[in-house]
Order: C-alpha cells, then structure tokens, then sequence
C-alpha cells in the first residue's frame, strides 16, 4: 500500500515547460505565485484537460479539444526595419513618377523612367536601417541642402549617421528620418526633384511631402520561425469522373480546426531540473471528442464530363 505524505503548499515546486523541436517555440505561459508560498506555472491550451496520468516515469496530459496556436506564443511578423528587403519607391502625389539613380549627377531624381530598387539593411542592436541602390551606400551630404548621393564606401564611425536612417512604414506608405547638423529631417523631393533631406510637414500644411509609396520586390513581412498551425484537409473522391481520384490535389484547406493533443514529459528530468521538455501528439480523429462525426465539409463542385 502507498505511502501518503503531507507537505506544505510553499515546499511544491512549480514546473515550467518547454517546447523545442528546431529552436526554443515559446509556449503561452504565465507564471503564478500567491502570499501564502504556492506557486505554479499555467499553460494556456492545457486548461481543462481531459485526463493526466504517469506511467514509467512519463507523464501523459489529455487536452481538450484546442487550437495548436493557443499553446503558443505567435512570433508575429517582421516588418521593413528588422529583416533585410528590398522595394522601388514613387512620391505618394504620382502615379506617374518614380526614384531612379541618375549617375550622371550622382543624384537619386524623380524621373517618368523606371524606378531603381532600394535595397534596406537594418542595422544590428539599433532600430536604424542602411540603404543601398546598385550596390552602393546611399548618403547624405554634410551641408545644406542635404542632398542624397551613393558612395561605394562607408563612412567614417563619427559621421556614420549620415548613411543611418529611421524607417517607418503603414499602409503601403513610407519615410525616412536621418540626423543632419541642423537636426533631424526627412527626405523628400525639391522643386528640383532632386531627392534631399528637407522634407517638411506641418499638420495639414505640405512643405515637402516625405511620404512615399513603397512597393515590394521581396516580402515587406514575413512569418518568421515556427508557425504553431494545425490545418486539416481533404481530398476528392469523385465517383463520376474520377480525375482527382488519384491525385493528391487538395480540395479545401480547413483552418483552426479543434484537436486534442496529447502532451508527455519525462517525470525525472523535471522534477530534478524544474523544466520539463514536452513532446505533442496530435490526435486527430474523424470523430469529435464526444463521439459524433467530425463536422468537415468536403463538398466540391462536379467536374464536367464531355464526351465526343
């Protein structure tokens, strides 16, 4: 017969769990602790589970039937300043003119040509980015009026915020702040379309329109890392033409679809370390959780079959 042990609700020792299969995937966790010493980790996705069990030293959690994206934390997305990309650039009043790189002024002009592709490197640890056109450093000059010019090489550390920039993009809009040695200004175009950095706008008052339409050559954002989805879908079986019948073209990709899962982790390791890496099974049945028929419509229209 076992033994039955008391002990304080302050001597329990709360367990953090862990997912990590290519890197460390952040689960949705919070860390709870009240007055009186009780402390615990809860784990959004594992309330309410179904049943719990150890077994040779593992322990098993049934869930409910959950979303695999509510065990996790999303990674969200990177935006324009974070991952390197490259995009082409038109003044926000034009749908004509573009930003091309004339060499023969060593100018970036607003031209009715074909624009030239900016290339956007963010800058480690700063929330600043570099820019590039035809594989040189765009920068700005020292003097007023600021204008814009490439150069194959960097500049020197002391003056480097002269090739530095503060990107912000919304809604397919986008600027760029640089410091200058009267302060910090936007580029913009002049009566001269010549790009520099002068542009100015008070309220509803237009000096220099520094906004720009931005569009992409890569993806402006992207779902970086692991993306905690569990799709189902369904093929066709159709009895009168049979096309797809033996294919393994989809016929509906079904999202967010509710799923048990069953978790397991090592019991030893986790009470000796306070962290338990988990393992997850998914449990995906043709029948709900309480016995009935999976609700999955895999209706299709009929393909035509002509005959000569």
């Amino acid at each position: 017969m076992a033994s039955i042990v008391y002990k304080s609700l302050s001597s329990l020792s709360p367990i953090e769990l862990k997912y990590q299969y290519h890197r460390d995937e952040k689960l949705d966790t919070s860390f709870n602790e009240y007055d009186e010493g009780y402390s615990f980790y809860e784990t959004e996705g594992l309330n309410n589970f179904q049943d719990i069990v150890i077994n040779k030293d593992s322990c098993f959690v049934l869930t409910s039937a959950v979303n695999l994206e509510e065990i996790f934390i999303s990674n969200g997305s990177i935006d324009l300043n974070e991952q390197p990309s490259t995009v082409i650039l038109q003044p926000q009043d034009s749908f004509i003119y573009f930003v091309r790189y004339n060499p023969l002024t060593n100018t970036l002009q607003k031209t009715l040509t074909s624009s030239s592709h900016f290339f956007i490197q963010p800058i480690e640890d700063t929330k600043e980015v570099e820019l590039f056109v035809d594989g040189k450093y765009v920068q700005v000059d020292e003097e007023y009026p600021f204008t814009l010019r490439l150069n194959s090489r960097s500049l020197d550390p002391e003056i480097i915020h002269r090739q530095r920039f503060s990107l912000f993009f919304e809604n397919g809009l986008i600027s760029f702040k640089t410091k200058t040695q009267d302060g910090y200004r936007y580029l913009a175009f002049n009566s001269d379309n010549t790009m520099r950095a002068v542009g100015v706008i008070f309220n509803d008052s237009v000096v220099n329109s520094y906004l720009f339409k931005c569009y992409p050559i890569t993806d402006i954002t992207t779902a970086p890392g692991f993306i905690p989805t569990n799709n189902w879908v369904t093929y066709y079986f159709d009895v009168e033409s049979q096309v797809e019948n033996k294919t393994v073209t989809v016929n509906k990709d079904i999202q967010k679809v509710p799923t048990n899962l069953l978790i397991d982790f090592p019991v030893e390791a986790a009470v000796e370390s306070g962290k338990a890496k988990i393992n997850i099974a998914n449990l995906k049945t043709q029948v709900t959780p309480t016995g009935g028929p999976a609700p999955i419509d895999n209706s299709y229209n009929k393909q035509v079959i002509t005959k000569n």
